[in-house]
């Protein structure tokens, strides 16, 4: 006859119970560490503005893929804030009144608010009379065929600025930068020191705007490089129709840490 298995003495039966414990207690631990970053949210605040005269843009409409139900509109002075889930990539955009809408570049949101995200956006004349000099494809809507996107390679002067002294600083580029995408788009075309795209040029100007045309959909990284300066990059999230103005103090900005001391006359 079998001898029955004797029961877990006090010493085993005091580590089981203390290790059931402490696997509940750490469960319960990161389902309120996930609930609590899940909870958590994130501030996008900035400016809309237009492109044509500089003016701030009232009763816009701020939306953000990315984030669904995330929705405001800008107040009497531009101004919009925007609360989206942290740990998320949002892609801001916007859609106004006479305007044609735009998107903005990809962000990654984590604990800390992300301030002075400007939405420069052009009237619908404007950006009819841009598709019509950049020979763009155009749908029967008016929207691109493919995408398209736009960027200032700008300077660090303007990083700091209130919105006033942002306008009022006047051209923001750095002059003698080449952008560059990847994966590869081929060159961009460059803005003269008119604010006008001009294929003959193969840097920046004075203006520092850049753009690439006819972009397929997909995510693109975004980068400016300089003899002495450095700049930020930035993604692109390409999609039919989209236009995607990474424009300053965001985008290819320069980076604070740069030396001016090569700057070009």
């Amino acid at each position: 006859m079998k001898r029955s298995q004797s029961p877990l003495n006090g010493r085993a039966a005091a580590v089981l119970v203390i290790s059931l414990l402490l696997a509940v207690l750490g469960f319960g631990a990161a389902q309120s560490l996930a609930a609590t970053h899940a909870s958590h949210r994130v501030l996008i605040k900035g400016t809309a503005y237009s492109f044509d005269t500089q003016m701030p843009i009232a009763g816009a409409t701020v939306e953000a893929r990315g984030a669904p139900g995330a929705v405001t509109t800008s107040d009497s002075r531009g101004h919009y804030r925007l609360e989206v889930p942290a740990g998320r990539k949002v892609t801001p955009f916007i859609q106004a009144e006479g305007y044609h809408g735009i998107f903005l570049q990809t962000l990654a949101t984590h604990r800390r608010t992300l301030r002075k995200v400007n939405f420069q956006v052009p009237t619908e004349r404007t950006y009819f009379a841009l598709a019509a000099l950049l020979h763009v494809r155009l749908d029967p809507n008016g929207d691109l065929r493919r995408c398209a996107i736009v960027s200032t390679v700008s300077t660090k002067a303007i990083s700091d600025l209130s919105f006033l002294d942002f306008v009022a600083y006047g051209a923001h580029g750095v002059p003698g930068a080449t952008a560059a995408t990847s994966p590869g788009l081929g060159d961009p075309i460059y803005f003269n020191d008119n604010v006008i795209p001009d294929p003959s040029l193969t840097e920046t100007s004075t203006d520092g705007g850049v753009i690439w045309t006819e972009v397929p959909s997909g995510t693109y990284r975004v980068r400016a490089q300089h003899p002495s300066k450095r700049f930020s990059s930035f993604v692109a999230t390409c999609r039919k129709g989209r236009v995607v103005n990474a424009n300053p103090p965001w985008g290819l900005h320069q980076l604070s840490g740069d030396d001016d001391s090569g700057r070009r006359a």
